[in-house]
Parts: C-alpha cells; structure tokens; sequence
C-alpha cells in the first residue's frame, strides 16, 4: 500500500497532482499586448504547470522615421522548462513566401501551416502562429516578423491551441506596429 501511494505521489497521479499556476495579466509580457486578451490565450495554450513567469526582452526600439530596428522577446516558463516563445524584428523580404519558410523552419513542417487573415501574410499551426506586418510605407519597404512559438503543448484541442497561438500574434502585431512608430496600415484585425 505504502508503494502504491508513494508512486501514485511520484507520478502526480491524482490526488497528488500539482494546482495549476495562475496565468495573471498582470505578468503577461507586456509585448504580448492587451494584457486581459494575451492571459486568457495563454491560459489555452499552455500546458498545466504549477507557476508560470515571464521574461520580456525589448533589445532594439525603433526611436524615429531613419531608425530601421526593433526586436522584442517574451519567453514563458514554467515547471523548469520553456514553454513559449514570442518574438517582433523589424525585417525586408523580396517575397511573403520567402519570410514563411524562415519563420516556419524550426517550428512546424511547412504542410501542418495553414494561412489566416493578418497583414501582407499570416500562417498558423498548433506550434506556431506568424504575422508578416507592413511597418514602412517608403522604400526600402520593411515588415515586422511576427513569431508566436509554442515549446511544450498542453492539453487543448488542435484548432483551441491554433485560435490561441493566432490571438497571441495578432495582440503582439498590433503593441509592436503601434511601438514601432510604423506608418504602414497594420491590416490586424480580430
């Protein structure tokens, strides 16, 4: 009996599972955007884990109209691991097309993607949800990239993880086109 409860303990079997952390907005990257929106996301997505933390990075803020960088990070931990990956560069591709095979490579293999309404060219998966976002109107015309990738999937539904990871990037578009000081129309809507 001691062996079995002492297992049961080791593996988390119920009634010894860990709680589930909060997500709270008030510690959702700022980043991510609306901080109400990106919370009740993250709280689809993620996996259970008994705390989560972030870590929101702005390595390079765009300052006027001649300044062409801005690059942001979020990284969300929790039980020890990374769990997502939310990341905003100012970027210039020739084409939409070569910017997905870039952003999609190391995510999600290019067939599990299919597109969704967002800026010049959004694509999504139960990984990774990308918005390519006009940011310049003058030449050279740039984007931002942005990359929503989830590390360690939870226990949601396919498309509930999907909806999840697009609502994610299309609140991290509108704070990073709005931050960026970018004079092209964004094109993000829901």
């Amino acid at each position: 009996m001691g062996l079995g409860l002492g297992l049961a303990y080791a593996c988390g079997a119920p009634p010894f599972e860990e709680e589930r952390g909060e997500v709270k907005a008030s510690a959702v990257c700022k980043t991510l955007g609306a901080s109400s929106g990106a919370a009740d996301a993250l709280r689809k997505v993620l996996p259970d884990e008994s705390s989560y933390s972030f870590d929101d990075q702005v390595m390079h803020r765009r300052i006027d109209d001649t300044d062409r960088t801005y690059e942001t990070s979020c990284f969300v931990n929790g039980g020890g691991k990374m769990l997502l990956v939310a990341t905003t560069e100012m970027v210039g591709y020739d084409k939409a097309e070569e910017w997905v095979e870039d952003v999609v490579a190391n995510a999600s293999a290019p067939s599990d993607v299919t597109s969704f309404q967002a800026g010049d060219k959004a694509v999504a998966s139960e990984r990774i949800a990308a918005i390519y976002v006009p940011c310049r109107d003058e030449r050279p015309r740039e984007h931002l990239s942005v990359v929503v990738e989830l590390r360690q999937r939870g226990g949601a539904a396919v498309a509930e993880v999907r909806e999840g990871l697009i609502t994610l990037a299309r609140n991290a578009a509108r704070f990073a086109h709005q931050q960026a000081k970018c004079d092209a129309p964004a094109e993000v809507t829901g």
